[in-house]
C-alpha cells in the first residue's frame, strides 16, 4: 500500500526544486513509488528540467514484509506488545523477524540501479536521484561508513545529499541530509 504525498511534502518538494534550480541538471531518476515520483516531478517542474523523470525499480524503499502498508502508529495501536518487542531488537533482526528486506538486499538492488545510472552518463553530468530514507541510508552507510547516519537515524524527508563521484574514483560525500532549504517552509496543518 502506498501513501500519497502530503501537502507538506509537495511544498517541501517545491523547495528542493528551488534549491536545485541554481544548478544544471542533466537527468532526474526516481523510485516509481507515488510519493517519490511526484516529488521528482515537482523538482523537475521547479528546475525547468525539460526531459521526463526516469523511474527505476531499484530505487524503491525497503519492502517491509508484514509491516508493509502500515504506519508505526497503526502498529502501536493494534499490536503494542509486538511493536515493543520489535523495537527492542537490533535493526537487522527486526527486518528478519517481519520478513522485510535486509540492508544487504536493499543495497544489492540499489547498487545495480546506481551503477546503471552512472553508466548512462558522461563524466561531469549532474544527476538528481529521488529515493527513500531506508534505501538511501543503506547505500550511504555502505559507501561512507555507519557513522554517516548512525543508529536508527534517517535522512529527513526532502533533504538533499550531494555526492561527487567521478569515474574511477572513490565517491566524496559533500553534503548529507541537508534541510537548510526547507527552513523557509511554513508548516502545513491539516484539520479534519
Amino acid at each position: 500500500m502506498e501513501f500519497p504525498l502530503s501537502e507538506e511534502g509537495r511544498l517541501q518538494a517545491q523547495l528542493v526544486g528551488k534549491a536545485l534550480a541554481r544548478e544544471r541538471i542533466d537527468a532526474i531518476y526516481s523510485s516509481p513509488l507515488g510519493r517519490a515520483f511526484e516529488t521528482a516531478e515537482i523538482i523537475a517542474r521547479e528546475t525547468s528540467f525539460g526531459a521526463p523523470v526516469v523511474p527505476l525499480e531499484g530505487l524503491v524503499e525497503r519492502h517491509g514484509g508484514s509491516l508493509e502498508g502500515t504506519t508505526h502508529e497503526e502498529r502501536e495501536t493494534r499490536h503494542p506488545e509486538f511493536t515493543k518487542k520489535l523495537l527492542s531488537l537490533p535493526e537487522e533482526e527486526r527486518w528478519t523477524l517481519v520478513g522485510a528486506e535486509t540492508d544487504g538486499e536493499v543495497l544489492a538492488r540499489f547498487e545495480v540501479a546506481i551503477t546503471g545510472i552512472r553508466a548512462r552518463h558522461a563524466h561531469g553530468e549532474r544527476l538528481v536521484i529521488v529515493s527513500h530514507g531506508g534505501a538511501l541510508r543503506a547505500f550511504l552507510r555502505d559507501r561512507f561508513g555507519p557513522t554517516v547516519l548512525p543508529g536508527a537515524e534517517r535522512a529527513a524527508n526532502a533533504s538533499i545529499t550531494h555526492i561527487e563521484w567521478h569515474t574511477g574514483q572513490t565517491p566524496r560525500l559533500l553534503k548529507v541530509a541537508c534541510t537548510q532549504h526547507l527552513s523557509s517552509a511554513p508548516r502545513v496543518s491539516v484539520t479534519e
